[in-house]
């Protein structure tokens, strides 16, 4: 579970370095080039979130704060503006 914790921050992170990137890129082709990898980082991101679905609803995890945190932060990042 720790290991899932650590790829969902390091997700956050990669998805908000290619936002950015995204935002100074100066011709079309860049800007697509790194809208198909923010894409493909929202999905990695919305598979761990997933995963974090599944052990909320499961009784194996008692302690559920750190879960419906990483959970919520997946979700604030992968929404449009």
């Amino acid at each position: 579970m720790d290991r899932t914790h650590k790829r969902i921050v390091e997700g956050v992170e990669n998805f908000q370095d290619i936002e950015t990137k995204m935002n100074a890129a100066n011709s079309a082709a860049q800007k697509e080039k790194y809208e198909a990898d923010l894409k493909t980082q929202i999905k990695k991101l919305q598979r761990l979130r997933d995963q974090l679905k599944t052990w909320q609803a499961g009784t194996e995890v008692k302690d559920k704060g750190p879960l419906l945190e990483h959970r919520k932060l997946i979700e604030v990042v992968s929404m449009p503006p």
